[in-house]
């Protein structure tokens, strides 16, 4: 924690509102709202990026809300790229600090992270501050990131979002149990994938493009097309690979298929 940070008595009672507002947040569209009113005013950003782990063998799932046209699905998807990808590399060295970790131009970074500051810039980020949240057995159930920050990046931003990002992950998971889909399964969203929905998930979770999908169930990509928007609507997913994450925790798609 940088020692020199402090909050001032406007900060302390925005803090209070966080914690107290979050108490009335029970859907996706109100945590949005949340993260776009009072949370701006200890981190003012635009794309918020929330990791959870569901206890699956998936590890974390990753999903955003975004205020700027600059930041669009494929890029969300080439920054979650499991291998290479900015946020994977991300958890992985704030899991070595187990404090925020910010990302700027105008900051003094150790050699090693100008690679992930490229990323940063590559994919419209601008800047980025992570942060996580550890089980009592120092295992990553939570990571959160705020991109595009407003301001010069420094201990003070960092000391706020070490503050903010319990509340902001206690939150996220309120919503997400009101959701359905992160404990047990959800019988509803059981019912809506069909069994050709369900055909054509095994295919994504094999890394299949639609053309070959389409090419292995003999339809056509434009058919394989409708059925993936289909089925990250009915899952409420923003990417294929959240489609995935989501159907196995629903228990809809076994790891093992």
């Amino acid at each position: 924690m940088p020692n020199a940070a402090h909050l001032d008595s406007y900060e302390r009672e925005a803090l209070a509102e966080i914690v107290e507002s979050s108490q009335r947040i029970a859907q996706r569209s109100q945590f949005y709202s949340w993260t776009q009113g009072i949370v701006q005013y200890l981190v003012p950003h635009e794309i918020l990026i929330c990791g959870v782990d569901h206890g699956t063998r998936q590890g974390i799932t990753l999903q955003h809300f975004s205020s700027t046209r600059y930041f669009r699905n494929t890029e969300f998807e080439a920054v979650c790229a499991p291998r290479d990808g900015l946020l994977p590399r991300l958890i992985r060295e704030w899991q070595g600090v187990g404090e925020p970790l910010l990302l700027g131009a105008d900051l003094d970074l150790d050699q090693s992270l100008t690679p992930l500051l490229r990323l940063v810039e590559q994919y419209e980020l601008r800047n980025i501050v992570v942060h996580g949240v550890w089980d009592s057995g120092r295992s990553i159930v939570g990571f959160y990131g705020f991109s595009r920050i407003s301001g010069l990046l420094g201990p003070h931003i960092a000391y706020r979002a070490q503050l903010v990002v319990p509340q902001l992950h206690a939150t996220f998971v309120q919503v997400l149990a009101q959701e359905s889909w992160v404990n047990g399964v959800d019988k509803r969203a059981q019912g809506k994938i069909t069994p050709r929905e369900s055909e054509i998930l095994k295919w994504i979770k094999e890394g299949k493009t639609n053309v070959e999908i389409a090419h292995a169930l003999q339809l056509s990509p434009w058919t394989i097309k409708n059925h993936v928007q289909t089925i990250l609507k009915k899952l409420s997913a923003q990417t294929r690979g959240q489609a995935v994450a989501r159907a196995m925790s629903l228990g809809l798609l076994d790891s093992e298929d």
